[in-house]
């Protein structure tokens, strides 16, 4: 359970039976036997002692209703003849700061609460400050007024779950739950806080047993694990094994609920790569070449999609031709091809030579270039209104030739600067 500072207040719940599950809860019990005919009067006193051996007063206090304020202990009285057993319920664990052990030591003898009579001689720096027992002193009252006690028991030990080195092990999530037989895939675990250098990833499968690899570093802030699966033991599994991953605590062997794992065969397809493939519907109205490269020309470009162009709506023509005049300018602007050249290469293309013969498509092409940033440099057909369809091949060429010839020639007041080649 959670040991609660005094400063914290009484909400750190009440301690468990050793039996008490999710579903039905169940509190520190003890039962009184042997005849108790002439027994009047029974009377408890509950404190807590170390963990370990021999069993001294530990310093953290009880509270609860049946706890006297500032005792640090629990007394209780009961009639065995009505029950012979008795729970404790609502009884939580105060933790003191280190400043405060020697005072609330001292309280506990004055109240001659020893109960394994150790003298409180052994000192503190050895006792674990994150485990206790309690510690059950029952006192008889008989009928004739005579007092017996009972010798000391002690339960199991109680840990404070705030505390990595005894707190209980949980692994809240796994990044993957898959991975191959051959090992080293990487997991990232989410946890509950581990020390880094007493923790240890489990892998079992019945008698099979390895570690998952990773190093102190790998350890995140106490609450998060990266680590590497282990090869499993059969390296030629043809189908999906599952095993078991659980953190252990290397000091006391505590280990965490597990979690499954599954090994996969070899040649596994992991990625589901060739599922996608076989899924995937591959539109063939066109296809594409990759991004030019030096010394590409236009003859390389697939215009395979304007064979069908004529049967196209009008909206369905100008996306299709914008769409060819963005990738052409794309290439172009990574590419080092001569503008000059690429038009004439494009124009003598037959395919594009039937386009530009039908007034219904050539109709459509100068709004969907103009909408590309400096394609006209390399497609004048913005600055035309005329029909194309009346000029021949050599026509438009002689056309498009003087257009980019006007486009070169200096403006006046400019100077213009000529490279080494053209000198």
């Amino acid at each position: 359970m959670r040991f609660r500072y005094e400063c914290e207040g009484r909400s750190a719940g009440s301690i468990l039976g050793a039996s008490s599950t999710d579903t039905k809860k169940t509190q520190p019990t003890i039962e009184i036997q042997g005849p108790i005919d002439n027994l009047k009067r029974v009377t408890v006193t509950v404190s807590l002692v170390t963990k370990d051996l021999p069993y001294r007063p530990h310093p953290h206090c009880l509270v609860g209703k049946d706890c006297p304020a500032g005792s640090g202990i629990c007394v209780v009285s009961f009639n065995p003849k009505c029950n012979r057993c008795h729970s404790f319920a609502n009884l939580g664990i105060q933790c003191v700061r280190r400043k405060e052990i020697e005072v609330s030591l001292e309280n506990r003898r004055r109240q001659n609460i020893d109960p394994f009579q150790t003298g409180h001689s052994k000192g503190i720096e050895d006792m674990d400050m994150n485990a206790v027992r309690l510690c059950f002193q029952c006192e008889l009252e008989w009928e004739n007024g005579r007092k017996d006690s009972l010798g000391p028991v002690v339960s199991k030990p109680v840990y404070d779950k705030k505390a990595t080195t005894t707190s209980e092990l949980k692994i809240c999530t796994l990044n993957c739950y898959r991975g191959s037989c051959m090992g080293g895939v990487e997991i990232f675990m989410l946890c509950d806080k581990v020390q880094k250098d007493d923790i240890e990833v489990i892998f079992k499968r019945d008698s099979w047993k390895a570690n998952g690899v990773f190093a102190q570093t790998d350890v995140h802030r106490q609450i998060a694990i990266v680590f590497k699966t282990p090869p499993y033991q059969d390296q030629d599994i043809k189908e999906e094994v599952d095993v078991k991953v659980s953190l252990r605590r290397i000091s006391d062997q505590m280990e965490s609920e597990s979690v499954t794992f599954t090994y996969l065969p070899r040649n596994w397809d992991v990625y589901e790569v060739k599922r996608k493939k076989a899924t995937i519907k591959r539109d063939n109205s066109f296809s594409e070449k990759p991004c030019a490269t030096e010394g590409a020309s236009a003859s390389d470009y697939n215009f395979s999609f304007f064979q069908d162009i004529r049967t196209m709506s009008s909206d369905e023509r100008q996306y299709t031709t914008q769409a060819m005049a963005e990738r052409l300018y794309s290439d172009l602007g990574d590419s080092n091809i001569d503008e000059e050249m690429t038009v004439d290469q494009l124009l003598n293309l037959p395919i594009i030579s039937n386009i530009l013969s039908d007034p219904n498509i050539v109709a459509s092409m100068p709004s969907a270039f103009d909408q590309v940033p400096d394609i006209g440099s390399a497609f004048p057909f913005g600055s035309y209104s005329q029909d194309f369809a009346q000029y021949s091949d050599l026509q438009f060429n002689m056309l498009v030739n003087e257009n980019q010839n006007s486009q070169s020639e200096p403006k006046e007041g400019l100077v213009q600067v000529k490279t080494e080649e053209e000198l």
